[in-house]
This record gives structure tokens, C-alpha cells and sequence, in this order.
């Protein structure tokens, strides 16, 4: 990316301050945002789709099917480099997920949705801009308080799926890019199906483990980011909780286990995805407290430091 790039980005993200009064959105946003949440879902489609964060300039590569028989939906997920992997799913698209969890699934079409519905980011119409051939709006989604990043989206035209997305922080460095780089809107469903009904059952996902709840029922905190609502609380394993919040866009969990030694605190982050560990003392008893998720440091840092056990 060129640094002339770089200032262009900065330049956007200066003409939209942090905490901007609420705004009736431009007609031309809103039917760009209805055309996301609806059109994508009557079309089926294959294509190929790049990853790539940060911390790692080597760029991931992936085949996404997507295809609709009767009411139920299909989805394909091949991984084209390194060890041969594929992920196949019906049905639909569990909510808890983060934006990142269903793009680097192939869960193109349930994003749009999710966009349409966001209160806590302000949103700007950009340029055109041309992907895998074909002609796409994009749209700058900007927080509206400096605890989230950043998203730019490049919608087309036709179908309103989503061809590109790149996570942005405060300092318009791009922390993760997802991007279409061929597209096929006339896929062979024959072929898709019969290879598909071979693996989908063996390849499906396990179920969701977000519990639907008002709030944790052992925990609470004491601040969270406005527009982010409690998703759900699961066990991965014996003595660890999991809390999941979430904003539609941005997603972050909150792991808690009995410890018995020194807890080390820190930060670690990979792409937009950020790690951040502490200590907690209830009862005698201490507590390892891991906060997860795309979201900058100093969100997680307000958030572990209100965390309390539930009386």
C-alpha cells in the first residue's frame, strides 16, 4: 500500500470525529444497506477469496460455494493453500460469530444483514471501485467512540454480496483484508450437490454454544462498550467459562478459570484480534481472566478491570 494510499484513508477517517450526534443516513446509504441485507440471500454463487492480517504478509486463499435447495441453504468452504481442509454447513448462520468468524468461514451472505441493522458506527458512501471484474460501492463504516475499528466495505452493484472488506484502526492501518478475486453468479448447482450431499453431513460444525440469556450467570462487568449486548455464555471445557459479547460487527469473549499460580498479565494480538490477560481475586480463590476479540487495547482494558464475580 502506498503511503499516498495511507493519507487518503487518514483524510477519511478525520472528516468523521468520534461521538457524532445520531444522523438520519443518506437514501443512498440506507438502499445500499437494504440491498446488502436482501439481495444476497436469492443468489448462488462460487467463488475464490484472499485473507491476510498484519502480522503475516503471506496471503490465505479460499474457494466459497454458496447455493440455495428449497429453504434450506448450503455452504462450501475449501482452504487452497497448505493442508487440504473443507468446511461444509446448512442452515443458518449462528449470530455470536464476529464478522471475522464468518469471513474467514465463507459467510458472505449473512454480513449484509448484520451491517444493516448497526446504530453504533456512522457510515459514508466512497468511490467505486472495480473487484474480480466487477463494479462495487464502497462503504466506510466508522465508530462512533474509539472503542472498535473501523471497516471499509466494497458492496456490489449487482448482487449487494460483499467483494472486500479491511478492518481499519484509529491510525487507518488496515489489520485485516478480505477480498474477492473471482465470482462466479451461475454456478453448476448439479455438481455442487452431489459432491456437497457426499460430505455435508460429516463436515457440518458442531452446534453453537452460546446460551441466549439476559447476563452471565456467575459474572458481570461493569462497563461495555455501548451497542454491545450480551451473546451468550458457554463451558469449552470443565472449570472454564466463556462469556460472549457483541455488537453485530465486533465480537469479544471473556475466558475465566480457577488459577493456582502467579497469573501472568499481557497483551497479544494477531490481525485485528487482540488477547488480553489478568488476574482476579474472589473468595480466596484466584481467577485467570482472558479477554478476546477484535477490538483495540484500551477497550479491553476498561473491560477486565470492571469484571466482578456475581453475588
Amino acid at each position: 500500500m502506498t503511503k499516498l494510499f495511507l493519507l487518503a484513508i487518514a483524510v477519511c477517517f478525520s472528516s468523521t470525529a468520534f461521538a457524532q450526534p445520531a444522523v438520519s443516513l443518506d437514501p443512498a446509504i440506507v438502499d445500499l444497506l437494504k440491498k446488502m441485507s436482501e439481495k444476497p440471500r436469492q443468489i448462488n454463487y462460487e467463488g475464490i477469496f484472499t485473507y491476510q492480517h498484519k502480522d503475516n504478509p503471506s496471503l490465505q486463499t479460499f474457494r466459497v460455494i454458496h447455493w440455495h435447495e428449497g429453504d434450506m441453504t448450503y455452504d462450501r468452504l475449501q482452504h487452497l493453500n497448505g493442508p487440504e481442509r473443507e468446511l461444509s454447513r446448512r442452515g443458518a448462520v449462528h449470530d455470536c460469530e464476529s464478522i471475522g468468524d464468518k469471513l474467514r468461514q465463507g459467510k458472505m451472505t449473512a454480513i449484509g444483514d448484520v451491517v444493516s441493522q448497526m446504530q453504533d458506527y456512522h457510515f459514508e458512501l466512497r468511490s467505486k471501485e472495480r473487484i474480480a471484474g466487477r463494479i462495487a460501492t464502497v462503504l466506510l463504516a466508522v465508530p462512533k467512540d474509539p472503542f472498535r475499528y473501523s471497516y471499509f466495505f466494497s458492496i456490489d452493484d449487482e448482487t449487494g454480496l460483499i467483494l472486500k472488506v479491511w478492518l481499519v484502526d484509529e491510525k487507518a492501518h488496515v489489520m485485516e483484508r478480505y477480498q474477492f478475486t473471482a465470482l462466479n453468479l451461475k454456478p453448476d448447482l448439479t455438481q455442487m450437490s452431489e459432491v456437497s450431499r457426499a460430505v455435508i453431513h460429516k463436515s457440518l460444525p458442531p452446534k453453537s454454544n452460546c446460551v441466549a440469556q439476559q447476563q452471565p450467570e456467575n459474572w458481570q462487568l461493569a462497563w461495555v462498550p455501548n451497542g454491545f449486548t450480551f451473546a451468550g455464555e458457554g463451558k469449552p471445557r470443565n472449570n472454564l467459562e466463556m462469556l460472549m459479547f457483541t455488537d453485530g460487527l465486533a465480537t469479544f469473549s471473556i475466558f475465566i478459570e480457577p488459577a493456582v499460580d502467579t497469573i501472568p498479565e499481557g497483551v497479544a494480538q494477531r490481525g485485528a484480534t487482540l488477547a488480553m490477560m489478568t488476574g482476579l481475586k474472589y473468595s480466596n480463590q484466584l481467577f485467570r481472566i482472558t479477554v478476546v476479540g477484535e477490538i483495540p487495547a484500551v477497550t479491553a482494558q476498561r473491560i477486565v478491570q470492571g469484571i466482578t464475580h456475581r453475588e
